[in-house]
């Protein structure tokens, strides 16, 4: 029997260590049916979870290596969309995978993420100058979403990329749409956007290409291994992959920091009085509060017996990354934030070939926005019960709707 589940009900926001920890108690992998996906099951456990993504023998991204279509109803939609981001390398397998990744690794390395951090501290600053200002005019009270948590990230990819800073806002106007898809109908209303962002990154790219300038979507151009290099349509997806994925979740990781810090005043007072705690309390809340919940769903390739269960050929499997980071047999008092905890290995930036690329850049926006606004306002205090906070019923994302502080 499939559970129908809503993994959009708050329970998973406001209390993930029980809801989850249920999960957990009904097996390591559960039958479960899901919005938009269908029927699949859902891995629990922090071994399973690991294994699956490292495991792309047998458990897939791209549903054709495991005789299944490759989402039908997204290429009826929109076609010629579907055609550009198909050529992103996160839906790819091997050997398609290694070819880009090793392209894109390349370009990377051209760009040194501690390089950018005096970049990322003046952005930063630069918003709080801004949210200081607002916060004069309201009573003290600002929404930190709007005015911190969002801006930075997406400054930060922009100014990483190369894009001009003053194209923010059509972003911010186009992405709009992307982080509410619940439905069909929320898939239809991302057309606009997605395809107004893909025009003017083909204009983008072909500006690259007649006079490069620093940032990394001209190292993304000019990449090359053997005489390979990206296409056209590899280079829109992978830009569109970057700005999506570089900004949106970050947005979330810093205001889960923040209300981590709000909630908790003994690990505020601590990093107050030593900041070089700041990485590995970031990697706790990356643990804690996750605005990460499960992993692409992979796709049965043969078969076959794992972790103690029978699986077919082109089953669905999804790993939840937030369930894996609350196993107690993997992390000792799970339901604590040890902002020192040792060894601590959590999954949210996922493992294996597909480890998120990211990673680097999302840790130094969270560090250094949280030492930047906790050290302008030591006593930085919510305008709303902490323990109860609005949290959005997104789906497969633990976030907020809103983070209103007195800065004072």
């Amino acid at each position: 029997m499939r559970l129908k589940l809503n993994l959009t009900a708050i329970e998973y926001r406001a209390d993930p260590f029980t809801a989850f920890g249920r999960l957990r108690d009904m097996g390591t992998f559960v039958p479960a049916r899901i919005p938009l996906i269908g029927n699949l099951w859902l891995a629990t456990t922090y071994d399973a979870v690991n294994d699956v993504l490292k495991d792309d023998s047998l458990f897939c991204r791209n549903p054709k290596n495991a005789g299944r279509r490759n989402f039908p109803m997204l290429q009826l939609m929109m076609p010629g969309l579907f055609r550009v981001m198909a050529k992103n390398m996160i839906g790819m397998d091997e050997p398609d995978h290694r070819r880009l990744r090793s392209l894109v690794d390349q370009a990377f390395q051209r760009q040194s993420i501690d390089d950018l951090r005096p970049t990322i501290k003046q952005i930063v600053d630069d918003q709080l100058d801004y949210v200081e200002e607002l916060a004069k005019q309201q009573n003290c009270k600002v929404e930190l979403i709007e005015h911190l948590c969002r801006p930075v990230p997406l400054a930060a990819i922009c100014q990483l990329l190369g894009l001009p800073a003053e194209d923010q806002p059509n972003f911010k106007k186009w992405f709009n749409s992307f982080t509410r898809i619940q439905s069909v109908w929320g898939i239809v209303k991302i057309v606009p956007g997605m395809s107004k962002t893909i025009k003017y990154l083909r204009h983008q790219i072909e500006e690259v290409r007649r006079n490069p300038r620093p940032g990394l979507m001209t190292a993304l151009v000019e990449a090359e291994q053997a005489g390979d290099r990206l296409n056209d349509q590899e280079l829109q997806s992978m830009v569109m992959l970057l700005l999506l994925a570089g900004h949106e979740t970050t947005v979330h990781l810093i205001t889960n920091a923040v209300l981590t810090l709000l909630q908790m005043p003994d690990v505020r007072d601590q990093l107050l009085a030593d900041w070089t705690l700041v990485d590995p309390a970031v990697e706790e809340v990356l643990r804690y509060c996750s605005p990460v919940q499960f992993a692409k769903p992979r796709f049965v390739t043969t078969d076959t017996e794992f972790h103690g269960h029978s699986f077919k050929r082109g089953e669905v499997v999804m790993p939840c990354l937030a369930s894996a980071n609350y196993d107690p047999h993997r992390f000792e008092q799970p339901d604590r934030f040890i902002f020192d905890r040792p060894r601590n290995y959590h999954l949210d930036f996922g493992a294996g070939p597909h480890v998120c690329l990211g990673l680097k850049l999302a840790r130094a926006e969270t560090q250094i926005a949280l030492e930047r606004l906790f050290t302008r306002w030591p006593d930085l205090q919510p305008t709303f019960e902490p323990s109860t906070p609005d949290w959005s019923r997104r789906l497969g994302m633990r976030s907020l709707n809103s983070l209103e502080v007195r800065a004072a």
